[in-house]
């Protein structure tokens, strides 16, 4: 009987040595493949979204109230409402203005690209209006750095994260799911393209009750990290205040501009004029965040004084006389 037991617990610790060596591999495969896929997608990228020689590009940083959402036509977003007075003022074509997909997320998602976008894209400029998602979207956040030490959720969010980053369960996730989508979730993973996080977000007992403060230090160091990128890489930089969100609060933004010396376009103060005349709403879609194409036309405004003000692009585009 001793010895039925001992074969049975060899046979099982075989099995079981099996699926982990079974497990590396897969693990090495798709991080093997996932970095030459990576290579390609950056270089192709770069190709696609480049200009001309001797044309400069304009990175800009943020979620929905960035890339446009409900507009009926993206060129009335405020990155290409930009492009066209940029393009207008130095008369060429040699300027372009981009917007990653970042619609829905958080600025973990967007600092982990990073390096990528500046080696893609070399941008002239980079403009930053972001952190209003870090509240709801935690795909891929940083958010365990801060939280409360010695909690049981700080230790069970920072497993789940370390766990986000394993290929292998990824997959298995997407292979159990059953959603018909996982090839196309597999290459958006392989291209280091970012998680989705569930709209409306479900309740996450993880962070219930930790307070704002820990949101308040993720966005510092988030954004403080592509404000670092950015000037190390020798670009110019623009950090801006949402039109109507006071998340994060005002304050940090302009604590943030001080800090790192970098100029602060104070969106909110345009929009607060409007609100004080009876006008606002003529200026939003109907949830009164997400500015339409006239709230747009007074953010790129204010963008394109910004980026002019910073004289990057005098050097690199003639005005005319």
């Amino acid at each position: 009987m001793k010895a039925r037991r001992t074969r049975r617990y060899q046979i099982l610790a075989a099995i079981a040595l099996s699926l982990f060596g079974l497990f590396l591999v897969l693990e090495v495969f798709l991080r093997v493949a996932g970095f030459f896929y990576q290579a390609r997608f950056w270089e192709d990228a770069g190709l696609s979204h480049g200009v001309a020689e001797g044309g400069v590009t304009i990175l800009t940083m943020g979620e929905s109230t960035t890339g446009g959402l409900w507009l009926k036509d993206r060129k009335d977003s405020y990155p290409l409402q930009l492009q066209r007075l940029l393009r207008a003022h130095y008369q060429t074509d040699r300027v372009r203005v981009l917007n990653p997909p970042h619609t829905g997320q958080n600025t973990s998602q967007m600092v982990a690209r990073f390096d990528e976008y500046l080696a893609a894209f070399r941008p002239a400029v980079v403009i930053i209006m972001a952190g209003v998602n870090n509240g709801w979207s935690l795909a891929e956040s940083n958010l365990g750095e801060f939280m409360p030490g010695g909690s049981w959720r700080t230790h069970v969010f920072r497993i789940r994260r370390w766990a986000d980053d394993i290929k292998t369960l990824r997959l298995i996730r997407l292979a159990i799911s059953g959603t018909g989508e996982m090839w196309r979730s597999m290459q958006l993973d392989l291209s280091g393209g970012p998680r989705y996080t569930q709209w409306p977000p479900p309740n996450n007992p993880l962070v219930e009750g930790i307070g704002s403060e820990p949101f308040v230090q993720l966005w510092r160091s988030d954004v403080g990290q592509m404000i670092e990128k950015t000037q190390a890489a020798g670009a110019g930089l623009v950090l801006m205040t949402y039109p109507n969100y006071d998340v994060p609060v005002l304050s940090e933004f302009e604590a943030m501009a001080a800090s790192w010396s970098v100029p602060l376009v104070e969106n909110h103060k345009s929009f607060e004029t409007l609100e004080e005349q009876g006008h606002l709403d003529e200026y939003f879609f109907d949830d009164m965040r997400h500015p339409n194409a006239k709230g747009y036309a007074i953010v790129a405004e204010n963008a394109f004084r910004a980026v002019l003000a910073t004289g990057v692009l005098d050097g690199k585009l003639s005005a005319p006389e």
